[in-house]
C-alpha cells in the first residue's frame, strides 16, 4: 500500500510505451472479462428464448429508450432522478477497433426524471466509456449540501498503453440535474483501462467521504512496465479515493492480493483467474470494504485507518465451484454478504458445478471464517435450457431491508425475500422485452436480440432498471 499521485503514473508511463510498442494490441490483452464475453456473443445470431418480456408483482411506471443508443451501463437514483451509464470497448481483432467504443452525441451518463423524461447528460471524454455512476449529497468539505455525481472512466479509444488516455473518475455538481457542471477529475495511471466499479460512503468519524473503487488487472504481470505490473505504479486492484473535496479528489491507498501473499490458487472453470479484483462494497460506516476478487472470493478489508487497508477475512469457494466473484451487498445489521458470481459458462469441466452464476449468501459475523448459509438461483440459471436464448447470469445486487433486488441479464430484475437467509425466496420479477442493439450490421452487434439488464436500484418505492439494449425501465412493486 502506498500514497500515489496521477502525476507519477504519467511520468513513468513513457517508459512503458517503449517496451509495449514491439507488440500489437490484442483483445485478450486489452479487454475485460465481460467485454470478451459480449464480443464473442456478437458473432452469433440467437432466435430462441423469451422475447416478449414478462412480470410478476411488478408494473411499469415509465420507460425511456435513451434514444435507442444501446450500450447502456449501470443505473443510480438520487432525489427522483436516474443516472444511466454507458459502456464500450475496442475490438482489436475486428475491422474497426473503435466500433464498440461509444461516440458523441449518444455516449455519456443519461439523466432521466422519475416520470421517464430525459433531463440532461454527463458528457465523458471522447474515447472513453462511463459505465458506473454514483450520486450523493455531500456532507463535508467545500461542496457540503451539494449533490455530486461520480463517474468511472475507462479508456476504449486506443490501446491501454496510451499514456495520455483518459481513465479514472470524473466528478460533477448535479444539484441542478438539468444543468450539470463538471468540477473534478482524478486520472489513474497507465496502463490499465481505468476505474471499472466503485461505491461512495461517508466516514462520520473522520468527516470525510471516500470512493471505494476497483481498477481491474492492475496487478496482471507486465514485464515491459517499471513495476512489472500493468499499473506502472504497482498499485493493487482496489483503490481508496478521498473525494471529500470533489474538485480535488486524490488516492489515499491501494490494495491487492499480492500484498498478503496471494493469489492463493489459480482458480478453475472456463475463466480461471484468482488475480482479478472486480467490485468493492463498503460498510455503512465506511470502515470496511468487501472486495469481489473473482476466484479468490470475497475479501474483507479493515479500513479504519484509510491509508493502511488490512485483510481481516475472505470467503473460499467450494471445491466444485466455478467462482467468478463479481460484486456484493453487505447487510450491516445481520452481518450478511449477498454476492453475485458472474459466471457465463454453463459447463466448466469435470467436477465443476453446471449452470450460470448466481447469488450466494455468506454469514460474515466471524470475519476470519465466513461461511455460506444460503443461495438463490433462477430456473434459467440452472442451465437446463438453450444457452443461445440469453445470458441467465446474475450481475448486481441491491439490498433494501431484507429484500434483494438483483439484475440478472436475460432474466431481468429478480426480487428475493431474504428475511430467512438460509431459504431465500423470489417474490417478484420483471423481464423487459428483448431489444436490438443499434450496432450494424445487426448480426454483428455486441448484444443479441435478448433482454440484458445491467443494473437495478431502488429509491422511494420506485425500481430503476437499465437494459443494455432497451434503455431505462421505471417499475413499482404491486405486492406492497
Amino acid at each position: 500500500m502506498k500514497r500515489v499521485t496521477a502525476a507519477l503514473g504519467l511520468m513513468t508511463a513513457a517508459l512503458v510505451l517503449a517496451g509495449a510498442a514491439a507488440s500489437a494490441p490484442t483483445n485478450e490483452d486489452e479487454l475485460l472479462k465481460d467485454e470478451k464475453h459480449f464480443l464473442e456473443q456478437s458473432k452469433k445470431s440467437y432466435t430462441d428464448g423469451a422475447k416478449a418480456g414478462s412480470s410478476w408483482n411488478m408494473e411499469v411506471v415509465a420507460h425511456n429508450d435513451l434514444g435507442g443508443r444501446g450500450f447502456n451501463g449501470d443505473v443510480w437514483a438520487h432525489k427522483g432522478y436516474a443516472y444511466v451509464g454507458h459502456w464500450g470497448f475496442a475490438d482489436w481483432a475486428g475491422g474497426s477497433k473503435t466500433r464498440f467504443c461509444p461516440e458523441a452525441p449518444n455516449n455519456g451518463v443519461a439523466i432521466v426524471s422519475s416520470t421517464g423524461a430525459s433531463v440532461g447528460k454527463l458528457q465523458n471524454p471522447a474515447g472513453t466509456s462511463a459505465e458506473d455512476v454514483v450520486v450523493y449529497t455531500a456532507k463535508y468539505g467545500p461542496y457540503a449540501t451539494r449533490d455530486i455525481a461520480v463517474v468511472g472512466l475507462q479508456y476504449c479509444g486506443g490501446s491501454r498503453y496510451d499514456a495520455n488516455a483518459n481513465r479514472g473518475l470524473m466528478l460533477w455538481d448535479v444539484t441542478s440535474p438539468s444543468a450539470p457542471r463538471q468540477i473534478g477529475y482524478l486520472r489513474t495511471a497507465c496502463c490499465t483501462r481505468g476505474v471499472h466499479e466503485f461505491e461512495v460512503q461517508h466516514r462520520a468519524d473522520l468527516g470525510r467521504t471516500f470512493a471505494y473503487a476497483t481498477v481491474p488487472t492492475s496487478r496482471y504481470p507486465d514485464p515491459s512496465s517499471p513495476s512489472t505490473y500493468r499499473d506502472v505504479n504497482g498499485d493493487g486492484d482496489f483503490r481508496l479515493f478521498d473525494i471529500t473535496d470533489p474538485a480535488h479528489p486524490w488516492q489515499i491507498s491501494d490494495w491487492g492480493v499480492q500484498d498478503v501473499g496471494g493469489p492463493w490458487y489459480g482458480g478453475q472453470g472456463c475463466d480461471a483467474d484468482a488475480n482479478y479484483g472486480h467490485g468493492a462494497e463498503p460498510s455503512e460506516d465506511g470502515k470496511l470494504a468487501f472486495l469481489a476478487y473473482w476466484d479468490s472470493g470475497y475479501i474483507r478489508l479493515d479500513l479504519t485507518t484509510p491509508s493502511a487497508p488490512r485483510l481481516t477475512g475472505r470467503t473460499v469457494y467450494p471445491a466444485n465451484a466455478d467462482g467468478d466473484a463479481h460484486s456484493s451487498q453487505y447487510d450491516e445489521g445481520r452481518r450478511l454478504l449477498f454476492t453475485a458470481d458472474e459466471d457465463f459458462c454453463k459447463s466448466s469441466g469435470p467436477g465443476i458445478e453446471t449452470g450460470y452464476g448466481y447469488m450466494r449468501i455468506y454469514d460474515y459475523s466471524k470475519p476470519s471464517a465466513p461461511k455460506q448459509i444460503g443461495e438463490f438461483r433462477t430456473q434459467n440459471s440452472l442451465g437446463t435450457g438453450s444457452q443461445g436464448s440469453g445470458d441467465y447470469v446474475i450481475h448486481n445486487n441491491f439490498l433494501v431491508g431484507t429484500d434483494v433486488y438483483a439484475s440478472w441479464y436475460s432474466d431481468g430484475v429478480r426480487v428475493v425475500d431474504a428475511s430467512n437467509p438460509s431459504a431465500p425466496r423470489e417474490v417478484a420479477y420483471f423481464v423487459p422485452p428483448a431489444g436490438q442493439n443499434p450496432v450494424k450490421p445487426s448480426q454483428r452487434g455486441v448484444l443479441s436480440q435478448t433482454t440484458q439488464v445491467w443494473g437495478v436500484v431502488v429509491e422511494d418505492g420506485l425500481v430503476y432498471a437499465s437494459d443494455m439494449n432497451t434503455g431505462l425501465w421505471i417499475l413499482r412493486r404491486t405486492d406492497r
